[in-house]
């Protein structure tokens, strides 16, 4: 049998050469020159076109090869009977968790007025606030958020979180479920989106929960672009709502030449650096979930189609 891979990533070839590594007995076919589809059973993918996963007539599972599945799960002719798996890698999370930390320090910390007065070689302290006094928001609680709940609380942030549904995690404040997801904008300074990209999720921060957020509040993205309205953003940080925002994901990317995001004074844009595959590490999870596949096993991370993650 044969796996089918398809990367668009720059680093591909890396990527091959840590998976035939891994799993040195086995043939990959790189799309689109698929070979005999047949004998096709496995496809380890990112954001591969739609409809070539329901011409493989002997495919008995398909991985991730990131922790997002929303692309996977938009094609219309994706055949719903087999086990489709997430990267859930832990070095993935530890650079989640280093982003997070990174963004929330730099605005609990004022640098980007700092940044300013650094222009205009104006030298002026400004108030500070102690992280035992500052309220950090994480909105979904999953592996990714629940390890940024640890780095932050060794940081000394109050930290309340928010998933869909109930979670009890040590030293974070959980709340779940629409109807509490109001209370938790209302508590925060800043505000961090880990979610998945569901029908649920798409623009949940919109006008409505940007005003939510307490005045002068800084909102975090480093999950999915269309969480986020973005011209409800821009007029909550042009009014003066919103202090400020650090973004890594984008409803297009790479981000399009001329977008507002790229020249706002109270917005970082990062190119979706926030929790990068690494292919070393992530191949040989991917050959543990290649032998459960075709030995019939369970599947570690298997998408809920229901839930959409």
């Amino acid at each position: 049998m044969a796996i089918l891979f398809h990367c668009p990533w720059d680093n591909a070839d890396q990527w091959l050469a840590a998976l035939q590594a891994a799993m040195p007995n086995d043939e990959f076919r790189i799309y689109p020159d698929l070979g005999k589809v047949q004998e096709i059973d496995v496809a380890m993918v990112w954001r591969l076109p739609h409809g070539v996963l329901s011409g493989l007539p002997s495919l008995l599972g398909v991985c991730s090869l990131g922790a997002g599945v929303d692309a996977l799960l938009e094609d219309p002719d994706l055949p719903r009977n087999i086990p489709i798996a997430r990267l859930v890698d832990p070095l993935m999370m530890d650079r989640m968790a280093e982003y997070v930390c990174a963004a929330v320090l730099h605005h609990h910390l004022g640098f980007d007025d700092y940044n300013e007065q650094q222009t205009r070689q104006f030298w002026q302290r400004n108030p500070t606030t102690d992280a035992r006094d500052r309220t950090v928001a994480l909105l979904g609680m999953g592996q990714m958020g629940q390890r940024c709940a640890e780095r932050l609380g060794t940081l000394g942030f109050k930290l309340i979180g928010w998933s869909r549904s109930p979670k009890k995690i040590d030293d974070v404040k959980c709340f779940h479920g629409r109807d509490q997801l109001d209370g938790v904008l209302q508590a925060a300074s800043i505000v961090v989106i880990l979610l998945p990209s569901t029908e649920q999720t798409i623009n949940l921060i919109d006008k409505v929960a940007l005003n939510a957020m307490p005045k002068d509040a800084i909102l975090v993205n480093c999950s999915r672009g269309e969480i986020v309205v973005d011209d409800d953003l821009i007029s909550a940080l042009d009014s003066g709502h919103l202090r400020g925002a650090t973004l890594d994901a984008f409803r297009q990317e790479p981000l399009p030449s001329g977008h507002p995001f790229w020249q706002h004074p109270k917005i970082c844009v990062t190119p979706h650096i926030a929790s990068l595959s690494a292919p070393d590490t992530a191949a040989l999870i991917l050959a543990d979930q290649l032998h459960c596949t075709r030995n019939r096993q369970r599947v570690a991370n298997t998408v809920k189609l229901e839930q959409g993650y």
